[in-house]
């Protein structure tokens, strides 16, 4: 089943080259994402813990924090966020250490725009569906006995908005 979109994605960049960062906000604004251009993954973090995105871009070499050390610091806040690792200096221990964090992929750059764009769609998907599978399954949870009807609805709401079940 494939996840159906009612909302822009929304896309967390995270890069401390600035024209980067402004040149990929403007296409990926004109391609219908919301999106949070940062060039300091520190006021990345802050806006993590304030704003929920779907797909994060994030650049693996920066000087304050490098991507895979945001992306532990991101996913203890939004565990479901899917990244996007991007980077220049791709090495296969960086590669590897994306891949135990559960980066979604890892572009080297130059990377092809319109490959990119798949990846964000495809990584929008692939948390779509595991925001899916956790809802229902502790839907199921909380539909076990013992629980009354009013127990069950509550639980439901609160589940809605957890994971985000419009």
């Amino acid at each position: 089943m494939t996840a159906e979109r009612h909302k822009p994605i929304r896309v967390l960049l995270v890069d401390d080259e600035a024209d980067l960062v402004d040149f990929l906000a403007h296409r990926l604004l004109k391609q219908g994402y919301t999106v949070s251009a940062i060039t300091d993954p520190t006021e990345a973090l802050e806006i993590v813990r304030k704003q929920i995105f779907d797909v994060a871009l994030l650049d693996l070499k920066m000087p304050q924090m490098d991507g895979i050390e945001l992306l532990a610091e991101i996913h203890a806040v939004q565990p479901y966020l899917e990244a996007i690792m991007l980077t220049g200096h791709g090495s296969t221990d960086s590669a590897l250490a994306a891949g135990r964090l559960k980066a979604f992929r890892y572009l080297i750059k130059p990377y092809d725009y319109d490959e990119l764009i798949q990846q964000i769609e495809r990584a929008w998907v692939r948390r779509e569906e595991i925001l899916e599978a956790a809802y229902n399954r502790e839907l199921q949870e909380a539909i076990s006995p013992g629980h009354t009807s009013h127990e069950i609805l509550h639980m439901g709401d609160e589940l809605r908005r957890k994971y985000e079940r419009d």
